[in-house]
């Protein structure tokens, strides 16, 4: 009778599923995320360059090729080359043009990662429902066994609540099944913000990896 007690009281101990850590999961989309790698991309070209950069982008060569005489060669040619060298009216558009980038990229960011907790917390809620309904379905089991016992040794009184007992487990078996789908397909959900990386991102949602990107999960 200890035993029994103690392991029902032990059911409803305080837990927390930690499959997987949620700064490691945006750590990651972070870094392999087509969008954001784009949004990027796109800062990156438009940041003011620095001096030897600029010159390259607004310079152009010009050349110029003449037949002279010369008894040296067969085929003999004199170039005459010259930079034409295309000024900017003003680097403060430059500037203007970039800073915009940057609040594009930030806002860009700041989007993605509003979906990405938002479906974080639902798959979190998900997996703390799963885990309720099979601690409430363990315990119900625990009890249907108790109650048989007791019809067993001659209470048969309690048949009706046997019953009621295996009603309760059934609903619970059917939460069971719907939550471990909903979780299946929110993990899909999830693992699609790292792009060509989503399996690995799957893995460790799912428990197979401990890692995820040489980031302890």
């Amino acid at each position: 009778m200890i035993v029994r007690i103690v392991f029902i009281v032990a059911l409803f101990l305080p837990f927390r599923v930690v499959a997987w850590d949620d700064d490691a999961v945006l750590s990651f989309i972070g870094r392999v995320n087509p969008t954001l790698l784009a949004q990027q991309n796109v800062t990156k070209a438009y940041a003011k360059p620095d001096a030897l950069t600029w010159a390259l982008q607004n310079t152009s060569l010009a050349g110029r090729v003449g037949v002279g005489g010369t008894e040296f060669r067969d085929d003999p040619y004199t170039v005459f080359g010259g930079l034409q060298i295309n000024i900017p009216l003003s680097s403060v558009k430059e500037e203007r043009e970039a800073a915009l980038k940057q609040v594009a990229e930030a806002k860009a960011f700041d989007d993605m990662l509003s979906r990405v907790v938002a479906d974080i917390v639902q798959l979190r809620q998900l997996e703390a429902d799963l885990e309720a309904s099979e601690v409430k379905r363990t315990f119900l089991k625990e009890k249907a066994a108790w109650v048989k016992d007791r019809i067993d040794q001659g209470y048969a009184s309690d048949m009706n609540e046997l019953w009621q007992i295996g009603s309760k487990v059934n609903a619970e078996d059917a939460l069971v099944a719907k939550d471990t789908l909903l979780i299946k397909t929110q993990r899909y959900k999830l693992a699609r913000y790292a792009g060509p990386e989503w399996r690995t991102l799957l893995a460790y949602l799912e428990g197979k990896t401990e890692t995820l990107g040489g980031t302890d999960g």
